[in-house]
């Protein structure tokens, strides 16, 4: 996991002073790395001890040492870039296996950037509420649309609607008692943010899932499940590792609401066979 990541994971945990420091982190890796603990407690308004006490509580180390593990980190983050991606394309034979590992590499960014206690949090949302809504565009509708029809095969009533114009009127409608799940990578999708906040003044928990616990989405959500924070460019070539990020945390979700509704495995796959049966036609 990349220390950016580490820093998410545990944002909301910090005091505000911490969060300046934090914050200044994640904007601006690169500068930190020729910046005196003295220069970067002056740029964010805070003390050289509150940085200290930062990055000890972070990531365990003294801001010298901080600096040399980020610049290793950012190194990792920068060998990702759109040049290699496609010239994985020279040798057909060889692009599985990277592919797979960029994924499997995914997974367990996902995994490190979020606590069990969260997933337990929201699977137990999900499973009590009225009415899952979902508010998403893009590459992230499809995630949205894989889950809600996930759900609905467990017997849990979700509405999703790949439309701009619709989340919002789908947000006039929401309750305390529903919940909303908001997809978005970026966390800056105008029709999605526009849906929560307004979901958000009937009190209706929020979910997020996003790169980033200060985006506009993070800071309205309840609820944050965090995907892989590095893309291949600013324009993401089509969203490529940040939809298995999505489309991970959407599993994880799923098994674990299924494991506590679903009581007979075997009766439910029967039944849900059967219920299938009638769109065949006969021989």
């Amino acid at each position: 996991m990349d220390m950016i990541y580490t820093i998410r994971s545990i944002y909301n945990t910090l005091p505000q002073s911490e969060k300046k420091v934090a914050d200044f982190i994640m904007k601006n890796p690169k500068q930190v790395l020729t910046l005196s603990v003295f220069e970067l407690a002056e740029l964010c308004n805070v003390s050289a001890p509150s940085v200290s006490r930062f990055v000890k509580r972070a990531f365990d180390l003294t801001y010298q040492e901080t600096k040399v593990e980020l610049a290793k980190s950012l190194s990792k983050i920068e060998k990702n870039n759109i040049t290699e991606l496609l010239s994985w394309a020279d040798d057909l034979s060889d692009m599985p296996s990277k592919i797979i590992n960029e994924i499997s590499l995914t997974c367990n960014d996902v995994i490190a950037a979020n606590t069990v206690d969260t997933f337990k949090d929201v699977i137990d949302l999900i499973k009590n509420a009225d009415t899952v809504y979902f508010f998403a565009v893009g590459s992230s509708a499809i995630v949205a649309m894989d889950f809600q029809n996930k759900l609905l095969k467990i017997g849990i009533k979700s509405v999703f609607i790949n439309d701009g114009n619709s989340n919002i009127l789908n947000s006039n409608v929401c309750t305390s008692k529903d919940v909303v799940i908001a997809i978005s990578f970026s966390g800056r999708s105008k029709e999605v943010n526009i849906a929560v906040k307004n979901a958000k003044k009937s009190n209706t928990p929020i979910i997020a899932i996003t790169q980033n616990m200060s985006s506009i989405l993070g800071q309205i959500a309840d609820y944050v499940l965090l995907t892989p924070s590095y893309e291949i460019n600013e324009n993401r070539l089509g969203a490529i590792f940040s939809r298995y990020g999505q489309l991970f945390i959407i599993d994880y979700l799923y098994m674990g609401l299924t494991k506590q509704i679903v009581k007979n495995t075997e009766q439910f796959s029967d039944n849900y066979h059967k219920f299938f049966e009638v769109l065949k036609e006969d021989k």
